[in-house]
């Protein structure tokens, strides 16, 4: 933009994000999927989570041996991550707020773990137990700072519960 006077102005004021896309720019959700676990089913607890996207698949093998194939996903659709804080129960919700701090690192990532089986039931909920789909999210945060990233996404948090 420029002045009356010719001069380019810069606009030096953080882009606040969009309450619709919240303040991530992309989410990685990963499962394992053991020799005693059917694999169309840990696909389909990642996909009720994160939404319609392309899978990816890699083979592996565990510690004593065993075929472990590991599933992820990678989004960067604003509607399916911000579904993905709106399938949470209101406690979920609020556990997470509680907990911003110690769920995102210095890079500004936020990392949650929600229960796979229940993911495959159709319940998106913060998980209890080991058997997991792992997410990371970037927190656009700027300047990328963690204290940053904590306030936007409790933010976010508190505008979906506010019905926004």
């Amino acid at each position: 933009m420029k002045a009356d006077n010719g001069t380019l102005i810069l606009h030096t004021e953080p882009v606040m994000y969009s309450s619709m896309r919240g303040p991530f720019s992309s989410l990685h959700a990963r499962a394992l999927c053991h020799a005693t676990e059917v694999l169309d089913r840990v696909k389909q607890a990642v996909l009720n989570t994160v939404g319609e996207v392309e899978l990816e698949t890699k083979r592996t093998a565990g510690h004593h041996g065993n075929e472990i194939i590991v599933v992820e996903a990678h989004i960067t659709d604003a509607r399916a991550m911000r579904h993905l804080f709106e399938s949470l129960p209101k406690n979920d919700r609020e556990q997470l707020s509680d907990t911003l701090a110690e769920r995102l690192d210095d890079s500004c990532n936020l990392f949650l773990r929600v229960d796979k089986q229940s993911a495959y039931d159709g319940r998106i909920v913060l998980a209890k137990s080991d058997d997991v789909i792992l997410i990371r999210l970037k927190v656009n945060a700027y300047p990328a700072k963690k204290d940053i990233a904590v306030q936007k996404t409790a933010e976010f948090i508190c505008g979906l519960d506010q019905g926004e």
